[in-house]
């Protein structure tokens, strides 16, 4: 390689670095914030700049830059082309409008977890995560639903390179411990997340499979503590998840079953429920009680 080659795939890498310090703070940078962040020299920073904000990957506003419209079109064609979000959606919705908490669907990129849709319920609460937003793995039920279908060799690779920060007291460090619930997840069909991302939050997730029956992603509930009760997961949302999952999978082409039927939640299982194509509903004269009340005016909040 040139020594001209070099020199450009080393201004790449930058550009790529300066991209990501722009994208992780979530509020615009100048060059010297910049500069400490990426650990490059401001005259270097600033002329990365110039290039980036010609092309439209970053925009200035009073000597501070953000990431730019360019950015954020990319990020949208990417999203219009993942599938699973166009099946997935009506799905979601069903499941928002069952639990009344708010719904994600991820799919792991490079061992991380990346949102690409969110829907939420009525009401003042509002959760942070947002679509494109990328969490860890280790750390969260959509992230631990997605593990837990890969082999055991890939889910240590995942660790290795991204570790396992310590995001909350609850939340799991040691390998061999979250390999062990990874094996509760896969048994029971969805993953926990009990406060072990963000304080305050529980969120039930399962994965998604597609018609090779390999996970493409993964679907959640989350909410605060004080809604979702591990009884309350363990009752009602646990299954539902997982029965919202297992929809999604067929929408996507998957047939053969991926866990045996149990006492514990069966697929099939429509004793107190009957099935429609992409919801619910309860018998006559049973209460829904997936959200923890029957129907009635929109919750205040939480």
């Amino acid at each position: 390689m040139s020594r001209s080659s070099r020199r450009d795939v080393q201004s790449v890498d930058r550009a790529m670095v300066l991209l990501a310090a722009l994208g992780e703070a979530g509020c615009p940078l100048g060059v010297r914030e910049l500069s400490a962040r990426v650990m490059l020299p401001r005259p270097t920073v600033y002329r990365l700049l110039q290039t980036l904000e010609h092309h439209g990957a970053v925009t200035a506003a009073d000597g501070r830059f953000m990431i730019g419209p360019r950015i954020l079109w990319l990020a949208a064609q990417r999203l219009e082309h993942i599938e699973l979000r166009t099946v997935g959606r009506p799905f979601l919705l069903d499941l928002r409008d069952r639990t009344g908490e708010t719904v994600h669907l991820a799919v792991l990129e490079q061992g991380q977890v990346v949102y690409v849709d969110k829907v939420e319920p009525p009401g003042p609460m509002r959760m942070a995560s947002a679509v494109g937003k990328i969490m860890p793995a280790h750390c969260t039920a959509l992230g631990k639903a997605m593990l837990a279908h890969l082999p055991r060799e890939q889910v240590r690779e995942v660790l290795a390179r991204h570790g396992m920060p310590q995001r909350t007291r609850q939340t799991i460090t040691n390998a061999d411990v979250l390999l062990a619930e990874l094996d509760a997840v896969r048994a029971r069909g969805y993953a926990v997340d009990n406060v072990e991302n963000e304080e305050g939050i529980r969120c039930v997730g399962a994965a998604i499979f597609d018609h090779r029956g390999e996970v493409v992603g993964a679907v959640s509930v989350s909410g605060a503590v004080r809604a979702l009760t591990l009884e309350r997961i363990r009752r009602d949302l646990g299954p539902c998840v997982r029965d919202t999952a297992e929809w999604i999978s067929r929408a996507m082409g998957w047939q053969t079953p991926r866990r045996s039927a149990t006492a514990e939640g069966r697929p099939g299982d429509r004793r107190t429920q009957t099935r429609l194509p992409g919801r619910m509903i309860p018998r006559r004269g049973q209460a829904a009680v997936v959200s923890g009340r029957t129907r009635g005016p929109a919750r205040a909040g939480g």
